[in-house]
């Protein structure tokens, strides 16, 4: 079983869901940042995500909607996710106009 983070990405009128791996996250993070004005770069990378089963554990979730310039990121375990990473990303997102929340569990980084 592996941990993997959320990604449902709104685009267009289309809906994307897919499950990146949390040793990825970090990477996936700098590419959303990099493509989020061309999603469709990121879902191509990040859509046929390896090593993520039906069985494997959801650390999280990362709701993006282009249309409305809106990213969510919650994350409902503590699993070493890089929580100034995370902040540096939500602050370049901000900073290309987009509306950025974060939330981390209460537990200790």
């Amino acid at each position: 079983m592996a941990n993997c983070v959320a990604y449902n990405i709104r685009h267009s009128l289309r809906s994307t869901t897919m499950c990146v791996p949390l040793g990825k996250l970090n990477e996936s993070l700098e590419d959303l940042n990099n493509y989020v004005d061309n999603i469709n770069k990121f879902i191509d990378k990040y859509g046929n995500s390896e090593g993520v089963g039906k069985d494997d554990a959801n650390a999280g979730i990362i709701i993006v909607n282009t249309g409305k310039k809106i990213v969510d990121i919650s994350f409902s375990q503590n699993l070493g996710i890089d929580k100034q990473k995370v902040n540096k990303i939500v602050e370049e997102l901000k900073n290309r106009k987009y509306s950025v929340k974060a939330q981390f569990p209460s537990t200790p980084f």
